[in-house]
């Protein structure tokens, strides 16, 4: 029993007609006549019987062809999965990022990397830096992007380089008093104010913790969060105020349901590559650089 023949007789079963499976088939039909009589003498049972209205399928036939189908049916899709691992990538590129950072790293990374190197699969993990800087230390993900920290809070054997940067911005309920305000919002104003942080020792959080300690004043801490996404929720909730990259929000102050205010003093952050001091395989090389290309302001 070959395949072939399997093919032609289920497309004179979908015909009804020899002639017309010839001609689906792209072939003479004698030949389909042929592959047919040897399946049947293969399996020792007739598939068809001629009847004055035509070619009819007999009762074994009728339960033939419908395991017939699934078995084409996955010969197909097997040779579908062979095709597409001969052009799967041989590498993985596993890339973490902070949370919140989609919205500024998503539609920068994929104008350039899918069409650039084929040879290399782009994994990405969302993750809080420490998680990130701990993953890096067990070789668990390959690079990391997150907002720049303090170099001592860096573990050893880990190094960084600066990308683009990203503006602070004081985000607050549609219906806060301070949604209103007509021009920036002065840090100072925000000592009584309920505010939702970050992880204080790290990334933009220990900036905007900074940012308070500089004028003089404990800010009056509601919530830390170790994401964005959290974070944005609460402030939705009304309870509570935050400052967190400008560009995190763009997707909820479009849809109104979070109000984005510029800060004084004006503080920006830069996003930080983070990796292992040793080398990567060539093609992950390769295609990390494209990365950074795609992320440099």
């Amino acid at each position: 029993m070959e395949l072939r023949q399997i093919r032609y007789a289920l497309s004179v079963a979908k015909e009804r007609s020899f002639t017309r499976a010839a001609e689906r088939l792209n072939v003479s039909q004698s030949a389909v006549s042929e592959q047919v009589r040897m399946l049947e003498a293969s399996i020792g049972f007739s598939l068809f019987r001629r009847t004055p209205r035509g070619i009819e399928v007999t009762e074994p036939g009728r339960t033939f062809f419908y395991e017939a189908e699934r078995v084409v049916g996955d010969f197909t899709s097997l040779w579908d999965i062979a095709r597409r691992l001969k052009r799967a990538p041989s590498e993985t590129l596993t890339l973490a990022m902070g949370s919140g950072m989609a919205q500024i790293v998503i539609p920068k990374l994929f104008r350039e990397v899918p069409d650039t190197l084929r040879t290399v699969r782009l994994e990405i993990l969302t993750a809080p830096t420490k998680t990130i800087f701990a993953h890096l230390a067990e070789e668990k993900i390959d690079a990391g992007l997150a907002i720049e920290s303090d170099p001592e809070h860096v573990p050893a054997g880990i190094v960084f380089e600066p990308l683009a940067e990203a503006e602070l911005a004081l985000i607050a309920h549609p219906s806060h008093v301070l949604a209103r305000s007509p021009q920036a919002v002065d840090i100072g104003r925000l000592v009584l104010e309920p505010i939702v942080m970050s992880e204080l020792s790290v990334g933009y959080g220990r900036v905007v913790h900074e940012m308070f300690a500089e004028l003089g004043i404990r800010p009056n801490i509601l919530a830390v969060a170790d994401n964005i996404e959290t974070i944005k929720v609460i402030v939705q909730s009304g309870r509570g105020i935050a400052i967190v990259p400008r560009a995190c929000v763009d997707n909820e102050v479009a849809l109104g349901v979070l109000r984005a205010l510029p800060i004084v003093p004006q503080r920006n952050i830069r996003m930080h590559l983070y990796r292992r001091r040793q080398a990567m395989s060539r093609r992950k090389e390769s295609h990390l650089a494209v990365v950074r290309a795609a992320l440099v302001a």
